[in-house]
């Protein structure tokens, strides 16, 4: 699951990223169409997938999001990937999924991060898109909400097993498409949309306890959970 959360940020993160300008009002306004395609972007894989996404989504998005998509747009043409292993990065993305959360049409779930306990994580969600914020109320830690579905062998692994194996040897129990990451520093809120299908879910914050290499995973902690969607 290890390099589960790595997907995801590479394909979460650039979904938001708008590499590409438009020639001016070529956007249309049409929220349903930037919620769709903020949602594509997910499961985008490699440069053509990435860029066709961007495309839709810069050309969909209304006027109110424009201006956090050019911000995120500009940081990323100087910095690249390297935008979204600092703070300033995750505030960017932020601003544009917290106008998805807000905007966008689907279940809401708000859900707590403490140290070291998820609060506010539903058993049971319906099926579709969901708009999940993670609010980080830790003092001084931080925290991340990261889930993926699993496929039919992993609904038969024990948590706690699955959790404890080498990553190459547990990404064999999950689906590669269908999940979210979420990051935030401690006192910051951080938004994940996505769209759930049927099966169970396994979510886990794995930031190192005080933010140390020898620290101990906060799922070992009690950061873990499964969640069901039906």
């Amino acid at each position: 699951m290890r390099r589960i959360v790595s997907l995801l940020v590479a394909a979460g993160l650039a979904v938001s990223v708008i590499a590409l300008a438009a020639p001016a009002g070529a956007q249309t306004g049409d929220v349903a169409a930037t919620c769709a395609a903020r949602l594509e972007g997910n499961d985008a894989h490699g440069k053509a997938a990435n860029l066709a996404t961007m495309n839709k989504v810069l050309a969909s998005a209304p006027a109110s999001l424009l201006p956090q998509i050019t911000a995120l747009r500009d940081a990323y043409q100087k910095q690249g990937e390297k935008l979204f292993n600092s703070p300033d990065g995750f505030a960017l993305l932020g601003a544009v999924d917290s106008w998805v959360y807000d905007n966008c049409p689907g279940t809401q779930v708000p859900v707590t991060a403490i140290d070291y306990e998820f609060q506010g994580m539903p058993a049971t969600l319906k099926p579709g898109f969901t708009n999940f914020k993670l609010t980080n109320a830790a003092p001084k830690e931080d925290h991340m909400l990261t889930f993926q579905k699993l496929n039919a062998k992993g609904e038969t692994i024990d948590l706690d097993k699955l959790l404890a194996m080498p990553e190459k040897k547990s990404n064999q129990y999950f689906e590669q498409t269908g999940g979210a990451f979420m990051y935030a520093p401690a006192g910051q809120v951080a938004y994940g949309p996505a769209n759930l299908t049927p099966g169970k879910y396994v979510y886990a914050c794995f930031v190192q306890q005080g933010g140390k290499k020898n620290g101990k995973p906060h799922f070992m902690l009690g950061m873990k959970g499964e969640f069901t969607v039906q």
